[in-house]
């Protein structure tokens, strides 16, 4: 298996991961931080060469993974998504989940096999943006408003302060989503080749989230 095969399958359970932002809708807090947090203890503790040696070397696309033992991305993404689960509004938990699963996962795959790369930017691509926008627009919109619909508290009760109005409009909530979508993909697309997208992304998409739905 080359290098970009790695990655393409790397990122399909990127994809994958993301209609688990969907069970939120479902799951109380509790419930889905026990989830979160199996799936953390997998990649640090399981998916490791020494304990499973065929998974790991499937999907550590990166020199940086096969050198350290470790599946960074992997490890930072789990670890952002069980930051969201713990502390953030469910809504805006799922949101930022589908943001990162669906527009970064598509991203990558398409503007791989059908972007026009840019040099300068590590060789991300026009096309990449363009699915990192819909796709994370598409889903973070869905997510949203099946989440809000839930039976269970969405609120930490220590941030009963930043809980999101229940009458907000949709409308609304429809246009920040994109909004912020393509905010992402425009931090994804300039500055991916220096900070992991799996650290920007989340942050800055919480962080508008919040101001634009809470605030």
């Amino acid at each position: 298996m080359n290098a970009m095969e790695r990655e393409t399958k790397r990122k399909v359970i990127h994809i994958a991961m993301g209609f688990l932002a969907l069970l939120l809708a479902i799951f109380p807090r509790w419930l889905a931080i026990i989830f979160v947090s199996a799936a953390l203890f997998f990649v640090l503790v399981i998916a490791r060469p020494f304990v499973w040696t065929r998974g790991f070397e499937a999907m550590a696309s990166r020199k940086v993974d096969q050198d350290s033992g470790l599946l960074h991305g992997p490890f930072l993404y789990v670890l952002m998504v069980l930051i969201l689960v713990i502390f953030v509004d469910l809504r805006i938990a799922g949101t930022v989940f589908s943001i990162m699963a669906f527009g970064d996962g598509f991203a990558n795959i398409i503007g791989s096999r059908y972007g026009h790369k840019i040099e300068k930017l590590d060789n991300r691509s026009i096309e990449g943006f363009i699915a990192f926008t819909f796709f994370a627009f598409f889903s973070g919109t869905i997510a949203f408003l099946l989440i809000s619909n839930n039976q269970y508290q969405n609120v930490t009760p220590w941030l009963e302060i930043l809980k999101i109005p229940e009458d907000i409009d949709q409308i609304y909530v429809i246009f920040c989503c994109f909004l912020v979508s393509l905010i992402a993909a425009l931090i994804e697309l300039l500055t991916g080749h220096l900070v992991n997208d799996n650290i920007s992304v989340p942050v800055i998409s919480g962080t508008l989230l919040t101001i634009f739905l809470m605030l």
